[in-house]
């Protein structure tokens, strides 16, 4: 199918698929089947035609997204979207209801991440990545991928003993250790502190996130209909945004007292990484 916002942009500006080309530093060919919908570019072409018709490169792979989605579904999530990409850094609880706006948002929250430049870490079950990964190798090559997105299973985490858990974080450390931007999506779901994260902490000095140079955002998410009224209260005393399948908004019952949820982004900002 055509892509006529694209064209759209290029004849606002009265330029010709030579032109785009030419200043976007590939083939006409190769453009003009951008343009019809029958390539999508990399995600440094990308850029380069975005740079050249003044336009948000993520737009390519945006709307992958909005082609699955309801155009009520599509203009809520452009929201959390956009919201996601203004923030550098944060906690964020994610008690979600739809399972397929969950799916949709980890994409919405790794496209912004690699548009950004960021490191990017998924904590989920083997099945659930999978899933994620055959959807962004649609938008992007293997190599680009493996370049920002990182995959820690939680059926490791939960069957290692916690010292071994703590040499792969360790590991990660030193992926990250020059990376300023790190986005981590944590899928869980236990109701009660994970007993893995918290025996962490003897082998890390946990320091507060909020001390730290780097920029971390990090997303906790929930399935909201296994969870009752009073835990959706004490959960949200420990983060100070709430998201649900629609918003991003400040949690009303913040107080900073969830020791848990600062245990795992914290791991990233430790001086002897």
């Amino acid at each position: 199918m055509k892509r006529k916002w694209l064209i759209q942009y290029r004849k606002s500006k009265n330029l010709t698929q030579e032109h785009v080309a030419s200043a976007a530093f590939i083939d006409r060919a190769y453009y003009s089947l951008v343009e019809n919908g029958k390539r999508n570019p990399g995600l440094s072409v990308a850029h380069n035609i975005g740079s050249v018709l003044n336009f948000d490169p993520m737009m390519f792979f945006q709307e992958h997204l909005q082609d699955n989605n309801s155009s009520q579904n599509t203009n809520l999530s452009f929201e959390i979207s956009e919201k996601l990409k203004r923030m550098e850094r944060g906690e964020i609880l994610y008690l979600y209801n739809s399972l397929e706006m969950h799916d949709h948002h980890i994409i919405t929250f790794f496209l912004n991440g690699i548009e950004k430049g960021s490191k990017c870490l998924i904590i989920d079950n083997k099945n659930k990545f999978n899933q994620i990964k055959r959807r962004l190798e649609k938008l992007f090559a293997e190599s680009e991928l493996e370049d920002h997105i990182y995959f820690i299973s939680k059926e490791e985490l939960h069957s290692y003993y916690p010292k071994d858990v703590a040499n792969k974080f360790k590991i990660l450390q030193k992926e990250f250790r020059t990376i300023k931007s790190i986005r981590i999506w944590f899928s869980d779901s236990q109701k009660h502190p994970n007993e893995w994260l918290l025996d962490l902490k003897k082998y890390f000095n946990i320091k507060d996130i909020k001390q730290s140079d780097k920029d971390i955002l990090f997303i906790h998410t929930y399935n909201a209909s296994v969870i009752s009224a009073g835990e959706h209260i004490q959960m949200m005393r420990g983060y100070p945004y709430l998201m649900t399948d629609t918003e991003i908004v400040r949690s009303p019952f913040y107080n900073g007292s969830n020791k848990i949820s600062y245990i795992l982004p914290s791991l990233f900002i430790q001086d002897n990484m």
